[in-house]
């Protein structure tokens, strides 16, 4: 992390209820000036399973449904559920890096397929 730089720290989901194979989207982010270092809080509970990723676009005008997953960009993680973590308590932090874009969002998914998860998420940008 760059020290020198400012850091946007911001919640982006409270207590938000995803249904079984359900997506939920985060508010956009215009990071067009971000050094591209990130990283998410997460606390998941719920007997369902989560999916959390990164996308984005670089077109002004688009919507959030339409980002994109970018071109080698890694998943921030899969498979989580109420007991990952370092504490098995669904609470963890994952650093990502962002690649060169205009707008990014969080995307959640539940992948499990049949059980909701709950989330809190935050977000931090460099």
């Amino acid at each position: 992390m760059d020290h020198n730089r400012s850091t946007t720290i911001e919640e982006i989901f409270t207590s938000e209820v995803i249904a079984a194979s359900g997506t939920a989207y985060s508010r956009v982010f215009d990071v067009k000036q971000l050094a591209g270092n990130a990283a998410l809080q997460i606390l998941m509970t719920g007997d369902g399973t989560g999916k959390f990723e990164w996308v984005g676009t670089l077109d002004e005008d688009a919507v959030v449904a339409d980002f994109v997953k970018v071109n080698n960009s890694n998943d921030i993680v899969t498979a989580f559920t109420k007991t990952s973590g370092p504490g098995g308590d669904g609470r963890h932090v994952y650093g990502f890096n962002v690649s060169l874009v205009k707008n990014l969002a969080i995307k959640v998914t539940e992948t499990g397929g049949a059980d909701s998860i709950i989330v809190t998420a935050i977000i931090a940008l460099q």
